[in-house]
């Protein structure tokens, strides 16, 4: 494959107001890394899909292209969607690369982003899911984070939790998203706790991305 083999990130889609234009920031941010077209699709929720942005690039004259699903857990949507996806496309050869997941990269991003004067704990804060799996990959991401600081780190998932994030929080917690852009159940945690909540990781995941892609090339 040729290292000018376009990129595609898939994103779950959101219907906030915000979330694209953090997703296109991220888009920038990686074709700047990797000097190469880069593409935004979403699985809902928006006219852009997977098919969609195929058949563009191919109409660009593209015969493949690299898909990096902007996921960090092993949920529904890494294990069946998205590969569905990917197989019902025939417009171009599509290769489909590593999610965002859980590496040792991410939690340097989590844990940059959590560096905080005063900070006393650490809530990671992400989706959720009802999979084990999903759930010991978050466990994975809280582990790698707690040994890259000094404080104690806590996962609280938006749903499924079995202490919801208004009972689970206290005075000196910093909530950490695990979300790539702002999304409605980050919206509802803004209304629901008064500790401060970060910024999703957004364009921060530019170097972990570029990562996956060049994983998806020399496989």
């Amino acid at each position: 494959m040729s290292s000018r083999v376009p990129l595609i990130l898939l994103s779950h889609g959101s219907r906030h107001p915000r979330a694209l234009g953090e997703l296109e920031a991220l888009v920038e941010a990686v074709a700047a890394e990797l000097d190469v077209p880069v593409e935004l699709a979403h699985l809902d929720f928006s006219a852009d899909t997977l098919e969609a942005v195929s058949r563009r690039v191919a109409e660009a004259g593209h015969p493949q292209a690299v898909v990096i699903p902007l996921l960090f857990s092993s949920g529904y949507h890494a294990r069946h969607d998205v590969p569905s996806e990917v197989a019902a496309i025939d417009a171009l050869d599509l290769v489909l690369g590593p999610s965002i997941g859980v590496g040792p990269d991410v939690a340097e991003v989590v844990a940059h982003r959590a560096r905080v004067p005063g900070v006393q704990r650490v809530i990671l804060f992400p989706v959720g899911s009802s999979r084990k799996q999903a759930q010991r990959d978050m466990e994975e991401l809280r582990q790698q984070v707690a040994q890259l600081l000094s404080v104690d780190v806590e996962v609280v998932p938006a749903t499924g939790a079995s202490i919801p994030l208004p009972d689970a929080v206290q005075e000196g917690d910093l909530v950490v998203p695990i979300f790539v852009s702002e999304g409605l159940l980050l919206d509802k945690a803004h209304r629901q706790v008064s500790v401060p909540i970060a910024a999703p990781l957004g364009r921060d995941l530019a170097g972990v991305v570029a990562s996956r892609y060049r994983a998806a090339l020399s496989g």
